[in-house]
This record gives C-alpha cells, structure tokens and sequence, in this order.
C-alpha cells in the first residue's frame, strides 16, 4: 500500500545478487585421470573439469595409438613405446586435469564477482 503524501524512499546502494559458484577439486579430477588411466581411460579428470574436447580427444587419441603400437609389437617396437604412450598419456592427462579445474575455478570465482573474462 502506497501513502499519497510520503516521498518515495530509495536505497543508496542497490544489493547485488548472492551467486553460489560450485568449485572443483583439483584432487579429484587427478584422481579420476590416474585411477580410470590405469585401465587405458583417460580424458575423464578433464571431462569432470569441464572440458569436453580434451578429454574427449585424450580418450580418442589414446585408443589410436594403443591399436598402432598393438600392431607395431609384431616388430618388437610395440614393446618399447606402448608402455611409454601410456605412461606418458597418465602424466599428461592427471596435469591437464589439474590445469583445467583450476581455470573452471578461476572463471567461476570471477563470474561470481561479475567480471568475466574470456574463456580459456
């Protein structure tokens, strides 16, 4: 109900809006590269963290080059750089993990503070 003779009373400062920003855990998205890695599926810390493409294309592009080095062990090359891909997608993929939750957190404290910036 409005009062006809009381001036209209506005707020000095308008209140921003409260954002509740969900954070990522870097330990977590390493923990699912290395644990699901040790079964040859990687991408999944980075897919938790929100980048599709690289973890989808982590996934890809290691079962390509398993079937390669598979077919290479018939001339005894397999034997050397199949543990090598592996071992080397393992580290890969637990540090792009990392990265990746760290920039989703970094994009999200930000946003929440309203100043947004390119994405990553």
């Amino acid at each position: 109900m409005t009062y006809p003779n009381r001036p209209q009373q506005w707020s000095a400062y308008p209140v921003p809006p409260v954002v509740i920003v969900p954070q990522k855990s870097a330990g977590a998205a390493v923990a699912l590269e290395i644990l699901l890695g040790l079964l040859g599926i990687f991408g999944v810390g980075n897919l938790y963290a929100g980048r599709t493409g690289t973890g989808v294309a982590l996934l890809l592009s290691f079962w390509g080059l398993f079937w390669v080095n598979f077919f290479l062990i018939f001339a005894f090359i397999g034997l050397v750089t199949m543990p090598l891909t592996w071992i080397a997608y393992l580290v890969m993929g637990a540090l792009l993990a990392a990265r990746a939750v760290e920039r989703h957190n970094t994009i999200a404290v930000a946003g929440a503070q309203g100043a947004i910036g390119p994405a990553f």
